[in-house]
This record gives C-alpha cells, structure tokens and sequence, in this order.
C-alpha cells in the first residue's frame, strides 16, 4: 500500500500501531527489519500476557519501519500522532484494551484493526483520542486522515463504553469482513462456482443475508452453508429437486441451526456432481 503524506506539527511523535494475530511472530519481525526497534505489546501486563503473540504493538515509526510497513496487507496496522512518548502512550491505549458495549457487556476491541478503529475514531470521543493528535487509517474505502486539534473533554466513568452508533458501526464492520471470509473461501474451494454468477459480491451478500435469516449465523455456520451453495449450486432453494437440503436448511427442528447445516453441508458433498469435485 501506498502511505499518505505524513506531516507532523512540532513535539509530534509517529507510532505505528501493528495486529500481532495478522502479523505472525510480530515482535521476531521488527528486529529483522530495525537493529533496536522501540515497541510496546499492549498484551504485556496481566490478565493479558497470556495473549502477547496476538498483541497489538505500539511501535516508535522510522524509515525502515515504514518502507516495511508499505509492503503489508491494509489489514494490518495503522499510524498515529501523539506529543507523549512510548510508555505513556502504550499505558493510555491499554485502558482502550476491554471496552463496554452499550448492553453493558465487555468485549476486546481490536486495537490494531485499522476498519474497526476507523468506524469509532471518526467521532471525537474523548476515551478513543486520549493522548492521540492524529491518525491514518487505511481502510476500503481508503486512507482516513483525521486529527484532533480542540482540547477533549475528559472522559467519563472508568472504562470506555460504546455508543450504540458506534456499536452498529462495529457490527457493519463485522459483517463485512464475514462477506470477505466467504469470498476468499469461494475463490479457494469454489472457483467454478464463483466464476457462473455475473456479480460475485452481490451473489455472496445476497445468500449470506439468507443464511443469517435462517438462523445460520456463526463464521463457521455461514462458510458451511456456502458450501452447500458450492457443491449443489442454489437451484435447491425455489425448487423441489433436493427436498433434503430444503428440510434441513428452511425447517426448524429438535437439531440447532449449526447441526442442520453441518449436515446439509455434507450431504451436499455427497451428492455433488462430478465437475464440483474436481
């Protein structure tokens, strides 16, 4: 990827926030491409230690670094502006690593997933841009380029709680990396199938919002029953010639929806014709 223009005002210091569950052995890599690369993992201190593999990292951005960084799937990291230097930072990020939802529930925001940080920092929440001056973002849609040039209030309460705006941005989010999962699934397994539809993308949006309506809602749940549509194609869903497939997909029974489309998906594999196997 091709990196905006980065321009810092005076005191400003660039950092790279890096996906250690993207980017494998994360922490290997930085010395391979930096002598003595300044990073922190955010997962360095208890209850998340446990998970410093998958870490996100705060690392201090130099011209090795980012040379490295252009080479990287989007997906991966993303910059940041901020006048505090390494500990303080890393320390002000590790409060964003638990958030609350706006149900009460906590989860683990991905911190270094440039699309889900986009979808929250483009408001000027004061829980998300502490100790923040600016960020580039890349994301579908392109870079992102925003910067916080008003003095924030202070953020309130003791953990950052989501908006539900935030919140439906989040699951929008979501959804659409599911959409990309399941295309990259089709293309790998599926070729054939994928290359008879006219659009593609409209083609998988349009049977994932089917499976999700009939209560197949999981990751897994979703790419079996593309597998259905693999194996047998999609002449089931309006006709009467695989009532198999019907009864297990359409119809509510004693077995959970992620039984019913396991079995369907392997049935369906039995049942393939010879050119969807090969």
């Amino acid at each position: 990827m091709v990196l905006p223009e980065l321009a810092l005002a005076n005191g400003e210091r660039l950092y790279l926030l890096l996906d250690g569950g993207q980017l494998p052995e994360l922490e290997r890599q930085l010395f391979e491409v930096s002598d003595d690369p300044a990073y922190q993992p955010l997962y360095l201190f208890s209850p998340w230690d446990s998970l410093r593999e998958v870490s996100p990292c705060l690392v201090e951005a130099s011209e090795p670094l980012l040379s490295w960084f252009q080479q990287l799937p989007a997906n991966t990291g993303w910059l940041l502006a901020s006048h505090l230097t390494l500990l303080p930072l890393a320390d002000q990020l590790r409060q964003l690593i638990e958030v609350e939802s706006p149900y009460g529930s906590r989860i683990l925001l991905k911190l270094a997933a440039p699309e889900t940080m986009a979808c929250l920092m483009v408001d000027a929440d004061p829980w998300l841009w502490r100790g923040i001056s600016q960020v580039w973002l890349p994301t579908r849609a392109g870079w992102h380029h925003w910067q916080i040039k008003e003095t924030l209030a202070e953020p309130m309460g003791d953990t950052c709680r989501l908006t539900d705006v935030q919140w439906a941005r989040l699951g929008e989010v979501s959804w659409q990396n599911q959409l990309d999962a399941t295309y990259r699934h089709m293309a790998r397994w599926f070729p054939a199938r994928l290359s008879e539809q006219s659009d593609p993308q409209v083609w998988i949006s349009r049977w994932a919002k089917q499976a999700y309506q009939l209560g197949f809602q999981t990751e897994r749940d979703l790419l079996l029953f593309f597998n259905v549509l693999g194996f047998i194609g999609d002449g089931w869903w309006e006709g009467d010639d695989y009532p198999t497939l019907t009864k297990l997909l359409t119809l509510p029974s004693a077995q959970t929806p992620s039984q019913r489309v396991e079995l369907a998906a392997n049935w369906a594999e039995q049942h393939a014709l010879p050119q969807e196997l090969t």
